[in-house]
């Protein structure tokens, strides 16, 4: 692949797009994918909003000829790749450059057969709660009939995820192609088939990581994975990489052992599940004495573990060696095993970490993730696959060095790139710094918010999207805005995320306030959003486990926690809320920085150094002058 190809594909691509002009930022990206390919060198790119970094990848991916796998965090951005992008410029390039894809969902995306066989089978128990769930899934067995994929999100009608459940199954319990009785017709084992032949294989991050710590054995063979939304990926690997322990996880593991009454008679299975019940009681019951702490291993927790997991042995053994007499039943049973060996083997670990773990209890389940998901991903990815991370926002202060060393990259096999953005953000946006109000920590700080906030979305005419870092500050400001009769105020709980921003967008002088859960991912383009609200800095929360836990690590290995930990997670995170401003050439807006610690003290020049490079206030009359323009 020479760098001409590259460039001369990715023309082609502008070219055939409605409306599309060449974007420096984008080219010099694309230019960088293309010698990370071609020289097997790891890559960091940051892409600013509007740098067009799908077509980035996608050209250079597709001219390259590898099998490229490429993993977004969200299931919106994979549906764009899958359905939008990827089709639009492989028509574009299909004269010189053939090319085929496919999306790879996880295991409880599909129907799985043998499931909706276990419900025909007549020996086979009721799996429903209510009435209305054995309507609705009469209609998705009828749909799955003739559907070719069996994907959740092709059906023609909304399916809540207890329906859902009866009808799919996790990775953890799917035993595979080879041990189920539907395994040569599975959806999802299609699906992986059709990823065997494909050119691109797109994923998600969770996926990916399960297909690392499987030992590389759920996706096909690939030299390159592109990481769109990296931001993402420390958070995501984290928890693919850990495993958790919780009560639903015996209520499932009891809901896959009720097949057994019916084969191996109920004389045999009561006591034992009853024993199980008993065990998942007492795990729940010691759990509770650590709810809300970290978990010092080896703890109390190592009895009711043990206990439990002699249990579930003890399931797993009566499952192996009582014959299954249907498909159903057989079915039924290899899920079962596959169940109880995963909490079999969680519950060992669960009080006996290896090294580099921490453990936790929340809400009564019990978490364990690593420390650094960098040392896993070097150990099981970084040696011998090229690996491209990019994002928005990626960078820490205009420095790319604490991702690339959180994530595990070497310096000397990695090079960082931050492609610039085709915005005039110097003409098109401001950042507001409200340094007179107290800080977030300060009693009077949610009134004096309240009141700035009102200010300023009178100021805007409403068009505002109000990001809060806590639920208390949401029902604080969303209080004080129900106040402003001439703007409609949507607020996060009061409808589906999709309806909410859809109500947004359409009523153009209305205002959204809403928690992390929309600091990204919120695509509004034009007047309905000219104004940005972040109430306070998101570092993470001081006694967080596994965050106490990286604290603890950089100082030992001599390093500033707050520097090295909490300030560029807060940096990043920052920059994505203030991302959602803008998102074409033509928006134009503020965003608001309520946190009074971005001018009073030293490390706010980083925060201000990760934004967009937009012109900084700290006057809110010239703030109102500039939303009151034209």
């Amino acid at each position: 692949m020479s760098l001409d190809e590259t460039l001369d594909a990715l023309e082609t691509v502008v070219a055939a797009k409605k409306g599309g002009m060449r974007r420096e930022g984008q080219a010099q990206m694309a230019q960088a994918v293309a010698d990370a390919i071609s020289g097997k060198r790891h890559l960091l790119v940051e892409a600013g909003t509007g740098t067009g970094k799908s077509f980035a990848y996608i050209v250079p991916a597709i001219v390259s000829g590898e099998r490229v796998v490429i993993s977004t965090a969200t299931k919106s951005l994979q549906d764009q790749l899958d359905r939008r992008d990827i089709p639009f410029i492989a028509a574009a390039l299909e004269a010189g450059f053939p090319v085929s894809w496919q999306t790879v969902k996880g295991r409880a995306s599909y129907v799985c057969k043998a499931r909706l066989l276990e419900h025909t089978d007549v020996a086979a128990p009721d799996l429903f709660s209510e009435p209305n769930i054995e309507d609705r899934y009469s209609q998705i067995a009828d749909w799955a009939v003739d559907h070719p994929t069996g994907d959740r999100d092709d059906l023609p009608f909304s399916v809540d995820d207890e329906t859902w459940s009866t009808v799919s199954v996790s990775g953890t319990e799917c035993p595979g192609r080879d041990n189920c009785p539907m395994g040569s017709t599975c959806f999802a084992m299609q699906a992986l088939d059709r990823a065997a032949e494909a050119d691109i294989v797109i994923v998600n991050h969770h996926l990916y990581g399960t297909h690392l710590m499987s030992e590389r054995g759920v996706l096909p063979e690939h030299g390159v994975v592109i990481f769109d939304e990296g931001h993402r990926l420390e958070d995501t690997f984290a928890s693919a990489f850990g495993f958790e322990i919780a009560p639903w996880r015996f209520r499932q593991l009891d809901r896959a052992a009720r097949y057994l009454r019916g084969v191996a008679g109920s004389r045999t299975t009561d006591g034992l599940l009853d024993d199980l019940t008993r065990a998942a009681q007492g795990v729940e019951d010691a759990l509770e004495t650590y709810d809300g702490t970290r978990v010092a291993v080896p703890s109390d927790l190592k009895i009711p573990f043990e206990s439990a997991a002699r249990v579930v042995a003890k399931v797993r053994k009566l499952a192996d060696k009582t014959p299954a007499p249907t498909q159903s039943q057989e079915g039924a049973k290899a899920r079962l095993i596959r169940l109880a060996g995963h909490m079999e083997a969680d519950l060992a670990l669960g009080h006996q970490l290896p090294d580099g773990y921490v453990a936790w209890v929340d809400r009564k389940s019990f978490n364990v993730a690593p420390i650094h998901v960098g040392e896993k991903l070097a150990d099981l990815l970084l040696h011998d696959t090229t690996v491209i991370v990019t994002s928005a926002t990626l960078s820490a202060g205009g420095s790319l060095l604490p991702l690339a060393n959180a994530l595990g990259f070497e310096p000397d096999q990695t090079t960082g790139l931050r492609a610039p953005s085709p915005f005039d953000y110097q003409r098109q946006g401001r950042i507001y710094v409200a340094s007179h109000l107290p800080e977030p920590n300060a009693a009077d700080f949610a009134d004096e918010a309240a009141d700035e906030i009102v200010r300023l979305v009178t100021a805007a005419g409403g068009r505002s999207l109000i990001l809060t870092t806590s639920y208390r500050n949401l029902e604080r400001f969303s209080e004080a805005l129900l106040g402003l009769d001439e703007f409609a105020v949507f607020t996060q709980g009061d409808l589906p995320k999709r309806q909410l921003l859809e109500k947004f967008e359409a009523d153009e002088t209305s205002v959204l306030v809403a928690t992390m859960g929309f600091w990204e991912g919120v695509d509004v383009v034009g007047r309905s959003l000219e104004l940005v609200v972040l109430d306070r800095l998101p570092f993470p929360r001081p006694n967080d486990p596994l965050w106490v836990a990286r604290r603890e690590a950089a100082e030992l290995s001599r390093h500033n926690p707050f520097m090295t930990v909490d300030l560029p997670r807060a940096a990043m995170l920052t920059a994505q809320g203030a991302g959602r401003l803008i998102r074409s050439t033509t928006d134009r807006g503020v965003v608001a920085l309520l946190d009074s610690r971005v001018a009073s003290r030293r490390y706010g020049r980083t925060i201000l150094n990760t934004l967009p490079p937009m012109p900084v206030l700290n006057d809110l009359r010239l703030v109102e002058e500039f939303l009151a323009g034209d």
